[in-house]
């Protein structure tokens, strides 16, 4: 499964440093909005190809979108699960149009659009934006509410991407994620790690939605070590040992030391095994023999260069033939 992140302004984490590509949403700075008339833009004369592609340009800087990367239309107003009548035909009309121009700014990287794809509205409408040359990808929301259970976040999402499989067979399905809940808070290991479960089972990728640290907590408990471990570096799962590292405070230009805990979660007994990093030193540089479920803790120092752009730094591990990715942020 692919890994996406959508990040601008100060403070991003950087997630491109734990394998994510850097993609882009281009927002719905015109206004945009369909009647049984037409299309409108800011209730007036809607832009033409030079002024509407200038935008997508500019989203593309804003994020830093890799070459070839996906390229996400957020124009909730005139989506087809929101409209009825003439004024969803206008719009079908309309998402063609923008969608031709999009894909001719950024030649090689795959349109999707960002809709609530869980609603069965104008099916049959929506169906028309992923013929050839249109549409590439779904791109669904898929945030976590407040007053969401698993089963109901769980059956919105199972629709949403139903919805797709049925629309466009064979077209890739990436959902829109964030690390809190909308409102406020982050979200809970438990509810991160199993709406990870889900987008394996039911997704291609998913795209982490303008992410910030500023709220993270400490590295132990923040979601920015789990995308480390369980997203870009989902190889780590397969290995005896795993690796947690304890609450550390990072600060750029100077060495910290973190507490690192291995623990033996197989059921057979491993080996000793060295330990081993470009990003960190130990103070004991293997791994005793440990029993099924037994731990064992060591310190590491960690250096942040002075000028590090990013909120986060990765801490990459090789245990043997095991490697690990952690995630630490950077104040």
């Amino acid at each position: 499964m692919r890994g996406f992140t959508n990040e601008r302004g100060e403070r991003v984490p950087g997630l491109h440093q734990f394998g994510a590509v850097r993609s882009t949403v281009v927002y719905d700075i015109f206004k945009f909005t369909c009647d049984d008339d037409g299309g409108h833009a800011r209730g007036g004369a809607l832009p033409g190809r030079a002024a509407y592609q200038a935008q997508v340009h500019a989203y593309i800087e804003q994020f830093g979108g890799e070459p070839g990367a996906p390229v996400v239309l957020d124009f909730e107003d005139i989506l087809l699960t929101e409209l009825s009548g003439r004024a969803a035909r206008h719009a079908l009309d309309l998402w063609k149009r923008l969608i031709i121009w999009t894909k001719e700014t950024v030649p090689g990287s795959p349109v999707g659009m960002y809709g609530f794809d869980w609603k069965p509205g104008n099916r049959e409408l929506t169906r028309e934006l992923y013929e050839d040359g249109l549409l590439d990808l779904f791109a669904p929301e898929a945030y976590w509410w407040p007053d969401q259970t698993r089963t109901t976040w769980t059956d919105r999402f199972a629709a949403a991407v139903g919805h797709a499989r049925a629309l466009a067979p064979g077209k890739p399905v990436h959902p829109y994620f964030h690390p809190h809940y909308i409102g406020g808070g982050e979200l809970p290991p438990d509810v991160w790690s199993y709406s990870v479960d889900r987008f394996r089972e039911l997704a291609d990728g998913v795209v982490i939605w303008e992410p910030s640290t500023t709220n993270a907590g400490s590295p132990a408990a923040g979601w920015v070590s789990r995308y480390a471990q369980e997203w870009c570096h989902v190889s780590d799962a397969a290995g005896p040992l795993t690796v947690t590292l304890g609450s550390v405070a990072a600060v750029r230009g100077s060495t910290v030391t973190a507490r690192l805990t291995v623990t033996n979660v197989s059921a057979t007994a491993t080996d000793a095994t060295p330990i081993d990093s470009a990003d960190a030193s130990f103070d004991s540089p293997v791994v005793p023999a440990l029993p099924p479920g037994a731990a064992w803790t060591c310190a590491a120092g960690i250096t942040v260069p002075p000028h590090h752009p990013y909120s986060t730094i990765p801490l990459r591990l090789a245990l043997g033939a095991q490697e690990v990715c952690l995630g630490i942020v950077v104040d």
